[in-house]
Parts: C-alpha cells; sequence; structure tokens
C-alpha cells in the first residue's frame, strides 16, 4: 500500500486497529486512509455490537470518533452497558470498551499521535468522554475526514503533510475547546486564566508572542492579566515559557522531527535561541535536548525488544 492510499478493509485489517466484531453475522468493513501516523477510518453497518481496544493496537494514540446512530451504548470490560449520547468520543488514552450500535450506524474516527497534539495542547484527559453537543469545529473535522475517505485519488507528499498536520490541529483545539467549555463552572478569573492558557498553548510557537500580546487576545488588560496569574503564583511570561519547553519538549520526543537541529526546535517553539531552550527544558524537567533524544531512542528500542520477545 502507498502511503496515503484509500483502502478497502475487512474485518483482519480492522482487528490491526483494535475493532472486533462480536457478531458474526455483521462482519465489519472499513475504508481506511493514513497519510502518516495518524489513521483515518470510516465504518457503516446496522444493529452491531464490537469490542473496541484501540489502547492495545495503537498505544501511543488518542481517538476521536464520529458517532451517528440511532442508539449508543458502551461498557468496559467488567461492567454493565450504559447508554451515551451518540455524538463525538474523545478518549486520549484509546478506546477499551465493548460498544453496541441500534439501527444504521457510521463512525469517523481520527487515530492522533499523542507526542503530536502535545505541541498543541497543554494536556489531555485521562479517560474517553461522549459529547453529544456538536460544535462547527468538530463538524468540519468530520466532515474533511469523511471527504479525504470518499477520494480514491492518491495523496501527493505535499498533500499527505497537509491532511495529517490539519488533522492534528483539528484534533488539538477541540480538546482545548472542550476544557474551556468544562472551565466555564469556575470563578470568572479562573476562566480568564484558562482562555490565557490556552492561547498561549496554541500560539507558543510565535517568537511574538508576548504578555501584551495575549492580553489582547483574551481582551483583558495586562494588569488584569497578571493579576490573575500571580494568584496562582505564576506569571504570564512564565507560562509562555513553560508551554514554550513543553512545544520544544514534544518536537524532540517526536522522530518525525529528527531531522530538525536543536536550532531549529528552538525556532519552532518561539525560543529566540538554542540557549533559551536549554535554559528552559533544564528548569521546566532538569534534562537536555540531546538526553531527551536519547531518551526517546533507549525506549522505543526497549519496546521492540519486548515485542519480539
Amino acid at each position: 500500500m502507498s502511503p496515503g492510499e484509500v483502502r478497502r478493509i475487512g474485518a483482519e485489517e480492522l482487528i490491526s486497529h483494535g475493532v472486533r466484531t462480536l457478531d458474526d453475522r455483521a462482519p465489519l468493513r472499513a475504508t481506511e486512509r493514513t497519510p502518516g501516523p495518524v489513521i483515518l477510518l470510516s465504518m457503516q453497518g446496522r444493529s452491531t455490537e464490537f469490542a473496541i481496544d484501540t489502547a492495545s493496537a495503537h498505544p501511543d494514540h488518542s481517538v476521536f470518533a464520529f458517532v451517528d446512530t440511532a442508539e449508543l451504548s458502551m461498557k468496559p470490560a467488567d461492567g454493565p452497558w450504559m447508554p451515551v449520547e451518540s455524538g463525538l468520543v474523545v478518549a486520549p488514552p484509546g478506546v477499551t470498551h465493548h460498544v453496541r450500535c441500534e439501527g444504521p450506524w457510521h463512525i469517523t474516527a481520527a487515530y492522533v499521535p499523542r507526542p503530536a497534539l502535545g505541541a498543541f495542547v497543554t494536556g489531555v484527559p485521562d479517560d474517553a468522554r461522549s459529547l453529544g453537543e456538536r460544535r462547527p469545529l468538530d463538524l468540519a473535522m468530520q466532515a474533511f475526514i469523511e471527504q479525504i475517505l470518499a477520494t480514491d485519488e492518491e495523496a501527493t507528499a505535499i498533500e499527505r503533510y497537509a491532511i495529517e498536520h490539519l488533522i492534528v490541529e483539528m484534533s488539538g483545539a477541540i480538546l482545548l475547546d472542550r476544557v474551556g467549555a468544562e472551565s466555564s463552572q469556575r470563578s470568572p478569573r479562573a476562566t480568564l486564566r484558562d482562555r490565557a492558557v490556552a492561547v498561549i498553548a496554541q500560539q507558543c510557537g510565535d517568537p511574538g508572542l508576548t504578555p501584551a500580546v495575549v492580553a489582547r487576545e483574551v481582551q483583558c488588560s495586562l494588569r488584569q492579566l497578571q493579576l490573575v496569574f500571580a494568584e496562582v503564583e505564576n506569571s504570564v511570561a512564565g507560562e509562555i515559557r513553560h508551554q514554550r519547553a513543553r512545544l520544544a519538549r514534544s518536537l524532540l520526543l517526536d522522530s518525525a522531527h529528527d531531522q530538525l537541529s536543536i536550532e531549529q526546535i528552538s525556532q519552532r517553539a518561539g525560543f529566540h535561541s538554542p540557549m533559551s531552550l536549554r535554559r528552559a527544558l533544564d528548569e521546566d524537567y532538569g534534562t537536555t535536548p540531546r538526553a531527551l533524544r536519547t531518551q526517546r531512542d533507549t525506549g522505543q528500542h526497549a519496546a521492540r525488544e519486548t515485542a519480539g520477545r
């Protein structure tokens, strides 16, 4: 299979993606495209019960699944069936549930590498969430994936890069949006701080990002913003530096960016020099750029050895 090619796949290939039907009378069929580390799937059928364990099949991927069905219920391996809203299922650690869809159903899913998401969000929830309320961004992401899967033409290298980048960005923005929505029950000052952190997380790679720019983005005065950060013994400038260190760490741990030098990593993360990058990584993580890459390579080698036993 060529990179970026659309494939029609059956039950055996779906098992490799952690999806297995529990009813032999309703074999699963799907459409798949893998423009890179991101995996896109579309499945449909009628009244099906299946087991999903993406956490084992793709342990380094989060799952964003758009589920359209009359009735949807899920249960953990050792728990009862629970009805959930049809809509968007966000599973940062992956899905490890049995799923039952009644009547005609259609599932569109994106498996997104967590290291890539780390370049856009400060953190991800540690449990699966079913979000019945649909919003413009996740509707657009679903439509985009379905269009990509409906086009049989093989994607060029540039198109594959664009698809990958857009899926990761939309996934990260959905996480930020949902986390922001959950924070709406908090105090106005805490909510303002959360909005500012979200802006910083998204824009920290811009070397021109300053506390004044953040204040303008969240539509408050710089003094007010500094005060709400001071309440948690932080500062706007300090949060920008933390987020740049987080982004740099994510890039260094992602093998997709191995071709970038340390200077290029520092530029992508918004630092003005490699020295600033090294200082921030030392302060926040007690490590160096070289040590992070060595740590990742050592971990991957150990995982390969374990899998080969």
